[in-house]
């Protein structure tokens, strides 16, 4: 599915930057600005950020899962409309506990797995969200899941939907590290050191989040029976049949 998901990134390089882009522009503008005035310093590392790209991202991730869902659909009003369709409000709710928990977690005492200390908190964490994790495309693709029907989806894909969901929270954390740590060796001293770092490290979640996305939609797909909207002289139009 790795693979795939690749693939897939490679043939939607025109959504995948216009996306990505103002995303990593707005880190660096934040990043700038924040760095390059002392009045803001209490602001650095503040939380409000985190809760900011929490929602951009889960607009990122909305809009990337749809591209999955309607990948070779047929031109339809209803593809149109899905396509354009808005996040919807229970997707950002979703989000937003799950920004909450994280949040919570990072107030416990430090403890090291494999000496990085962030390992416990992403393994509680992904814990948490990997058994409704099929309710955000089902949302995405404007029919919501119940929490039972979520569960049910998921349930022979737990293990895998963990993988996805841990390993991208590690490999953000480790990408941001990485960014910050090479933004000061390679331009030390530089006022826009910082700025570098941070959209190297946006961009590198939005490449993470292509991959959950896709993984997401694709279980949903294959554990759901979901089908594309099509138009209204195909047989099965608009019929979704879940499998047991």
């Amino acid at each position: 599915m790795a693979g795939r998901g690749f693939v897939f990134w490679l043939r939607h390089q025109g959504i995948f930057w216009m996306l990505a882009l103002p995303v990593a522009g707005l880190g660096a503008g934040i990043v700038h600005v924040v760095e390059s005035n002392l009045e803001f310093i209490d602001y650095r590392q503040h939380w409000v950020w985190n809760l900011l790209f929490a929602l951009i991202y889960a607009l990122f991730l909305d809009r990337w899962i749809k591209e999955v869902l309607l990948d070779g659909a047929d031109a339809c009003d209803e593809v149109d409309a899905l396509r354009r369709s808005m996040i919807s409000p229970r997707f950002a709710a979703f989000v937003l506990l799950l920004f909450g928990l994280a949040m919570a977690l990072a107030e416990l005492p430090v403890l090291r797995i494999a000496g990085v200390p962030w390992l416990p908190e992403i393994v509680v964490w992904a814990v948490v969200a990997t058994p409704l994790a099929l309710l955000l495309p089902s949302l995405s693709a404007g029919e919501p899941l119940s929490l039972g029907e979520a569960w049910s989806a998921g349930r022979p894909v737990l293990i895998g939907l963990f993988v996805l969901i841990a390993a991208a929270a590690l490999l953000s954390l480790l990408a941001d590290a990485a960014a910050t740590q090479a933004s000061a060796e390679l331009l030390p001293g530089k006022p826009w050191s910082a700025g570098v770092a941070a959209v190297a490290a946006r961009l590198a979640d939005c490449f993470l989040l292509t991959f959950v996305g896709y993984g997401l939609a694709t279980l949903f797909r294959e554990h759901t029976g979901w089908q594309q909207p099509a138009p209204d002289d195909h047989t099965y139009r608009g019929i979704r049949a879940r499998k047991a």
